[in-house]
């Protein structure tokens, strides 16, 4: 996945990205949560289809043994502290969801739900092979339909590999939306958020 020979940005194509900004399109007022780094390309890509983009950099701040099955769930409240009262339309996870065990993930989605609306879309990058990127991966959205993954580091570490029924099953009242299988080894999911009731 990672270019041995230098950290260079690369571009994929996303699907996911092009099936979400085709969503939008016609709609008024959006809201987007951003949990990764602020990018000012992403923010000013956002501006043409939304109102505001609240960056809440939950990616950076999780601990490198996030995902070790012994680590404590962290208290996704003390790390976002996210406005009462705010709903969001698009939830930007990117490869989040990769780093955390599948009960902590059913957790973030747990308190984010209150902060959705029926029918907000939560994008995220969900990694198939065997070894991911230790550090943090940059995305930055180079139009409708491209993507540019900027490695911050050539280590790499297992990767959960999640799969799509278990994965499901930690979304609670998401429900799959779209999913597209890219070649570069990732798998892009939309969630959609259905609203309250049983989870």
């Amino acid at each position: 996945m990672i270019p041995k020979s230098r950290l260079e940005p690369v571009v994929h194509n996303s699907l996911g990205l092009s099936a979400l900004c085709q969503w939008l399109q016609g709609k008024d007022t959006w809201e987007v949560l951003e949990l990764g780094p602020v990018r000012r390309d992403n923010i000013e890509f956002w501006s043409r289809y939304c109102n505001s983009v609240y960056v809440a950099d939950l990616r950076s701040s999780l601990p490198l043994t996030a995902m070790a099955e012994d680590s404590p769930c962290p208290e996704w409240a003390d790390l976002l502290r996210l406005p009462e009262g705010r709903r969001f339309d698009i939830i930007l996870a990117w490869d989040l969801l990769n780093y955390l065990q599948l009960q902590d993930a059913a957790r973030l989605i747990e308190y984010l739900s209150p902060f959705c609306r029926p029918g907000t879309v939560l994008f995220t990058l969900i990694f198939d092979q065997p070894q991911m990127p230790e550090a943090i991966t940059i995305y930055k959205i180079v139009d409708e339909q491209h993507i540019s993954y900027e490695y911050c580091g050539l280590d790499m570490r297992a990767c959960p590999r999640h799969r799509p029924r278990p994965l499901a099953g930690a979304m609670r009242r998401f429900k799959t939306s779209s999913s597209f299988r890219l070649r570069n080894g990732i798998v892009e999911y939309l969630f959609a958020y259905e609203g309250e009731g049983d989870a």
